[in-house]
C-alpha cells in the first residue's frame, strides 16, 4: 500500500510540475483532503454497493468549478480502480511533497487555551528558523493538555506541556533524582 501511495503521489507531483501548476494543485488537494476527511463521506466512498458512477458524480458536483481536470481525473481514476481507500493517503503524501518543493512545512500546535496571534507568530518564527522553511501553522485547543503546548512538525513532537513536565518530575522522583 505504501508503494502504491507513493507512486500515485509522485505521479500527481510530476503532473503538477509539468503543467506549472504546483501551487494551484496543492491548494486544490488540500480542499479535497479537508472535504473528504468527514466520516460520512469516507463511509460513502468506501461502501461497496455505491456505484462508481455515483461516486464520480459526487466528485463532479462537490468540486464543480473548484478543481482542475487533473485532480478530478485523479479522483475518477481512484474510483475506477477501486482504490478509494487510498485517496486520502495519496493526497497527504502529495501535499507533503508539494509543500517541500515549495519550501513550506505544515505544523500543528495544540494548546490548553486559544493562542493569541502574537503567540502563534512567535512559534511560527522559531519553527521557520529551525527548519529553514516557511511554516504553515495550524492551532488547535485541547483542554486535556492542562497547560503549555505541543507541536507536531515533520513527524516529530515538541512537547512543552505541563502534563509532560509532571511526568518527567514523577519519573525523576521514582528514580530518586530529587532527594
Amino acid at each position: 500500500m505504501a508503494k502504491l501511495r507513493e507512486r500515485y503521489a509522485n505521479a500527481l507531483l510530476a503532473l503538477s510540475e509539468e503543467n506549472g501548476t504546483l501551487a494551484e494543485d496543492l491548494q486544490q488537494a488540500i480542499l479535497i483532503r479537508d472535504t473528504l476527511k468527514k466520516v460520512d463521506l469516507q463511509s460513502f466512498l468506501l461502501h461497496p454497493q455505491v456505484p462508481d458512477a455515483t461516486k464520480e458524480q459526487f466528485f463532479r458536483n462537490t468540486f464543480a468549478g473548484s478543481l482542475s481536470g487533473r485532480l478530478l481525473g485523479f479522483l475518477s481514476l481512484m474510483v475506477r480502480k477501486n482504490r478509494e481507500v487510498l485517496i486520502l493517503p495519496v493526497l497527504a503524501e502529495y501535499i507533503d511533497l508539494a509543500n517541500r518543493r515549495l519550501g513550506i512545512i505544515e505544523a500543528k500546535v495544540v494548546s490548553a487555551v486559544t493562542l493569541t496571534e502574537k503567540q502563534r507568530e512567535a512559534i511560527r518564527t522559531v519553527l521557520t528558523k529551525k527548519t529553514g522553511m516557511q511554516v504553515e501553522l495550524k492551532a488547535e485547543v485541547d483542554p486535556g493538555v492542562l497547560g503549555g503546548f505541543y507541536i507536531l512538525i515533520a513527524g516529530r513532537i515538541f512537547d512543552r506541556t505541563v502534563r509532560s513536565d509532571l511526568h518527567l518530575l514523577r519519573d525523576r522522583l521514582k528514580r530518586g533524582g530529587y532527594a
